[in-house]
């Protein structure tokens, strides 16, 4: 009887890719990735490059021999910019040593930047992320199973005489005295037209456009936040849109976010958001 061919195989998929080695079916999102290392195994007379993927609660590795490592490894490099795009190359030398190497680090890069303005490495604050907006929150756990609809990145509500369309968004705060500035994720309500035409393109890299939206996130510090009007920005590169407060609305947080908050007003907002993010 012959012996089964293994199955090694790496296949993109809409949002990410699935590892197939010999039938054990491991899939990732491009999001959850944790961690990236890169090392060498030496298979007597040449050596094999491989790649060992860490996510929450799962790990696969892949190698150069794996069908679809070419495709994987070009996708790989545009949605990690930071992995120098000759890691392989360099891996390779010296010859028949494992030659193990750190190319991403999810915690690594969200605590540390280099600042543009002074040069220095600052410990970054965590971003401030709403999981769902508030208009899910406030869902009983029947009404959020029966009539709701949660992702990361897309929420609707089907109510009896309309359907509520949500899409997570990113606000960035200036700190006066601080190089580094205050990260937030929230939700914003969109009308239907421009949901599903955000929803159509959302794995269009080049799609740039923009939106009208209402905040749906409440910040702890200005009690209700939702229902003020924005402008919603898209990305090139799949980035979330992000948003602008509409100036001439008169509420604390937007002027605020346009006059700039102190350094240690910033750190309140974290402990408290960190007591009330959900």
């Amino acid at each position: 009887m012959k012996n089964k061919k293994r199955i090694e195989k790496v296949e993109l998929t809409e949002n990410g890719f699935v590892v197939n080695y010999n039938g054990e079916i491991t899939q990732f999102e491009w999001n959850e990735i944790d961690k990236l290392i890169g090392f060498k195994f030496d298979r007597f007379t040449v050596d094999e490059i491989c790649l060992n993927i860490e996510a929450e609660n799962k790990i696969a590795i892949t190698t150069e021999d794996f069908i679809g490592w070419r495709d994987f490894m070009n996708e790989l490099l545009k949605k990690f910019p930071e992995i120098d795009e000759h890691w392989e190359g360099i891996i390779a030398q010296p010859p028949f040593k494992r030659n193990e190497t750190e190319l991403f680090n999810r915690i690594k890069t969200e605590k540390e930047f280099r600042c543009n303005e002074c040069g220095k490495v600052h410990s970054e604050w965590p971003a401030l992320a709403f999981k769902s907006p508030a208009n899910y929150d406030c869902l009983s756990d029947n009404e959020k199973s029966e009539i709701g609809q949660l992702d990361t990145d897309f929420c609707e509500i089907q109510h009896e005489d309309q359907v509520d369309k949500f899409i997570r968004v990113t606000l960035t705060q200036k700190i006066n005295d601080a190089c580094e500035t205050l990260e937030y994720g929230l939700w914003v309500s969109l009308s239907e037209k421009s949901y599903l035409d955000y929803k159509e393109n959302f794995n269009n890299l080049n799609y740039e456009t923009g939106f009208f939206g209402w905040l749906c996130s409440n910040i702890a510090e200005y009690g209700d936040t939702s229902s003020i009007p924005c402008d919603v920005m898209t990305k090139s590169g799949n980035d979330r849109p992000e948003i602008f407060p509409h100036e001439d609305f008169d509420h604390q947080f937007v002027r605020d976010y346009y006059n700039g908050i102190s350094k240690k007003e910033a750190e309140n907002r974290i402990n408290e958001m960190m007591k009330n993010v959900g």
